[in-house]
This record gives C-alpha cells, sequence and structure tokens, in this order.
C-alpha cells in the first residue's frame, strides 16, 4: 500500500521520494504499535489492492472521512493533528518531531545503529544521519574504562617472579 498518495490542487497525486534511499523499509520498533498496524491492515477496506492508499482521506466540505478520496496531509494536520496535540497539552509539537523523536529513541536504546538509522530515515548517506543526530550518540563509557583501566594496571604491574627451574 502507498504512503504517498496525497490530494493536491490538481487532484489525486503519487508523490514520488526525494531520492532514491527515499524507498525504504522503515521499522516498526514497539510493540503496541506494530499489532496495531496490523489490525489496522486487516481491517483496511481496500487490503488487497497494493496501490490503494493507506490512510483516507476527507470527503471535500463534509466531516466525513473515506478510502474514496486521497489522504490530504496539510488537512490531516490541521483538523487532526494540531487538534489532537492540543488535547494532550503539546499544542507546539511539529508533526516533523515525531521524525526526530523515533531517530532520538531509536539512538538511544541502542536498537538501531547509525547506519541502520540512516536507510530507515531515508538518507543518502549515514554522514547525513550522523550529520543530524550525532549528538545523540553519548555513550556510557564505563565498562570500556574499566577494561582499558585493567589492562593498563596488568600492563605496568612489576613481572611476577619466576620460579628457579630446578634439575
Amino acid at each position: 500500500m502507498l504512503l504517498s498518495k496525497v490530494s493536491t490542487s490538481l487532484g489525486p497525486r503519487i508523490k514520488g521520494p526525494k531520492s532514491k534511499a527515499g524507498t525504504r523499509e522503515v521499522p516498526i520498533l514497539e510493540d503496541t504499535l506494530f499489532h496495531d498496524l496490523g489490525v489496522y491492515l486487516r481491517n483496511h477496506p481496500h487490503r488487497s489492492d497494493l496501490e490503494a492508499s493507506l490512510w483516507p482521506g476527507k470527503v471535500s466540505g463534509h466531516a466525513r472521512i473515506s478510502f474514496d478520496w486521497a489522504f490530504n496531509p496539510k488537512g490531516f494536520y490541521r483538523n487532526d493533528f494540531k487538534p489532537a496535540c492540543e488535547r494532550a497539552g503539546l499544542g507546539d509539537l511539529v508533526f516533523h518531531e515525531l521524525r526526530h523523536t523515533f531517530a532520538t529513541l531509536a539512538l538511544e536504546s541502542g536498537t538501531l545503529t547509525m547506519y541502520e538509522l540512516s536507510r530507515a530515515m531515508g538518507h543518502e548517506t549515514e554522514a547525513m544521519t550522523n550529520k543530524v543526530y550525532a549528538h545523540l550518540r553519548k555513550r556510557d563509557y564505563s565498562v570500556h574504562r574499566a577494561a582499558f583501566s585493567a589492562h593498563v594496571a596488568a600492563a605496568s604491574a612489576p613481572p611476577k617472579a619466576v620460579a628457579a627451574w630446578r634439575r
């Protein structure tokens, strides 16, 4: 199913990715979301049509939504996303911040490497992802420090006496 079928002033259009890397698999890493999305897809009215829009669109001039209408991202943002943010006390939240939240949580939890995240984010290169999210790679080096300290301590200790060999 397509995520990028949108409504424009010229009617429904399939919007292509900005780059080759834009066509990608995005892992669903949270169990509840994975389950809920599976239920949604199993109940989708056009689940057998791989060209069908994943999300319904709002019928022009009505509050009703329908899979026969193309999804309108601007209408969704204005009519659904922002009011939901207000109700949740997140009135200043911008939709794109959800992308950064995903990246932050994926890196901080160690779930994805920078390379894996770059592919999930649709970046052409790992360097692009690193440029944007490198500050999130703070790590706890206590295990490394302990191992290195033990190595240095062992290397600087005087050699153990060797028992004399007797005949």
